[in-house]
């Protein structure tokens, strides 16, 4: 028994040292950069037209004081059924896969760099294949714990393939000129986000294309966010039957810590 003894009082030194060296343990410096996002919405319909559509994307950020990188792959499924006549009924399938990326460079001081760039498809603007890439300058125009207010200039190369024979693909330099606002309301129960982006031709002709979203989440946990959405975008050149404008509002759900 004494021999247990004195072996138990040379060990605990050694066993208060892991308790210790446990409870101070730091997590990793790099994951703890990282953050996420999940966004799923969607819309449903009935009655003389019978529309459903799927939204999905995840966002993924790693940023410290000189650089940030985040990659954004994002997803769009929808069908709608119209009924022409009493043995007719026409449906449109729509399939929009994409990935954005974006690396910025000191986006933590008031004016920075950044490139970015796109890959996307769409069955139902008739775009086979479309891919962009650019360079810019932004600023903060206002930055604080519940208001973020930001503005930015680039140059883009794009080109875009239609699925249609008929149209006329294109390669194209292009300017963007792009705002973007998040605003935190009545203690952080409400909120709004919104996003503008004109892209004009810098040839000066009409192939011009515009982007703007605007989104009302309500935050539910520290992680989990309902949210509703509005998109409107605007294509100057489009495949011959398709319509310049579209207009999308969706309802949905968040989760991520960004």
């Amino acid at each position: 028994m004494k021999h247990w003894l004195i072996l138990l009082i040379c060990l605990l030194p050694f066993g208060l040292q892991a308790q210790d060296s446990t409870q101070t343990k730091k997590p990793n410096p790099f994951f703890s950069k990282v953050k996420y996002r999940i966004v799923t919405d969607g819309m449903w319909l009935t009655g003389n037209v019978e529309r459903f559509l799927f939204s999905s994307s995840m966002q993924l950020q790693y940023a410290d004081s000189i650089i940030d990188f985040d990659i954004k792959p994002r997803f769009l499924y929808g069908e709608q059924s119209i009924k022409q006549d009493e043995n007719t009924i026409r449906t449109v399938q729509e399939r929009e896969p994409g990935i954005d990326f974006h690396f910025g460079l000191f986006s933590q001081k008031r004016f920075y760099g950044f490139t970015f760039g796109t890959i996307e498809k769409s069955n139902l603007r008739n775009i086979d294949f479309r891919w962009f890439v650019g360079l810019g300058a932004g600023w903060h125009i206002f930055r604080n714990d519940n208001h973020k207010v930001n503005l930015t200039a680039a140059t883009l190369r794009e080109e875009t393939d239609f699925l249609s024979p008929e149209a006329l693909d294109y390669k194209i330099f292009r300017g963007s000129f792009r705002l973007k606002g998040r605003h935190s309301v009545i203690k952080n129960r409400l909120v709004f986000n919104y996003l503008v982006n004109y892209l004009p031709s810098l040839a000066f002709d009409k192939n011009v294309r515009l982007t703007s979203n605007v989104t009302i989440e309500v935050p539910v946990s520290k992680k989990v966010q309902l949210r509703g959405s509005f998109d409107y975008n605007h294509e100057g050149v489009v495949a011959p039957g398709v319509k310049k404008d579209d207009t999308r509002t969706m309802v949905g759900l968040v989760i991520g810590n960004l």
